[in-house]
């Protein structure tokens, strides 16, 4: 692990102290500076004193601000410099880790967990963070990428509010859930793995495994080891899938009268 300047870029939120000093203290003797919040109010109040934090780790479940709103209200604040998002969950709110993928969290990992791979996370967080300033830069989006963000995060809360309004999960479909989140990702240019693929799919992990397959096997998409650490699995859309997605994204945008950059 190589080690990072020493201004933290990091912030630790949790509400189990012994979990925080433990995260925070290993990931100082892998060479990653961090700073800690007990709370959520806390971490928002960091956040405001120190413009350099580019990556959260929060836990999800917290008192009275819980990590689903404090990334709500974070994504509020930062709209110029937002933060990578690194969710932790236990099995209790594996169905709350969705809501965090919709937030455009990066990696969510599980407890227990050992500070290596929280390390790993954040190591592959920070480099996507890098990544995306040079394409801001270079004021040009990465080649073959859908260009239509907006659009997409909108058919993403419009289903969000389908499951609001109607009983969640009544008309559940997990291939389509994971060909839009594929999407939402690339045009944001975010690596997606195949576990949170998984869960932004809201389907048992057996079946979503199942219908990854199924649209692998339809060449739509396809997968493959993250450059950047090789025990991970990415998924990525094909030519196949991003061409099929763009007709789609079209296609809706043109019956409500929407023109697309």
């Amino acid at each position: 692990m190589n080690p990072t300047s020493s201004a933290p870029r990091v912030l630790l939120v949790d509400d189990d102290p012994d979990v925080l000093a433990e995260l925070h203290e290993g990931l100082e003797m892998l060479g990653i500076p961090s700073i800690t919040a007990a709370t959520a109010i806390e971490a928002l109040d960091l956040v405001q004193q120190n413009e350099g934090l580019q990556v959260i780790v929060t836990d999800l479940q917290m008192p009275r601000i819980d990590g689903i709103e404090l990334l709500q209200k974070l994504s509020v604040r930062r709209r110029n410099h937002p933060m990578a998002a690194i969710v932790i969950t236990g099995h209790a709110s594996l169905d709350r880790a969705v809501g965090a993928l919709r937030l455009q969290a990066v990696d969510f990992l599980q407890k227990p967990l050992a500070a290596e791979e929280v390390a790993h996370a954040i190591t592959r967080a920070l480099a996507l963070v890098d990544d995306e300033g040079a394409a801001a830069e270079g004021d040009a989006p990465a080649a073959g990428h859908i260009a239509r963000p907006n659009y997409l995060r909108a058919l993403v809360a419009a289903r969000a509010d389908r499951d609001a309004i109607f009983q969640a999960g009544l008309f559940s479909d997990p291939a389509w859930e994971m060909m839009l989140d594929l999407a939402v990702a690339e045009a944001s240019a975010r690596p997606i793995s195949v576990t949170s693929l998984c869960i932004a799919s809201g389907a048992p992990t057996t079946t979503a495994l199942r219908r990854i397959d199924d649209l692998e096997g339809a060449g739509l998409l396809a997968r493959q080891p993250d450059p950047r650490d090789r025990r991970r699995i990415l998924v990525t859309l094909t030519d196949l899938g991003r061409e099929r997605m763009e007709a789609f994204v079209r296609r809706q945008a043109e019956r409500f009268g929407i023109t697309l950059d």
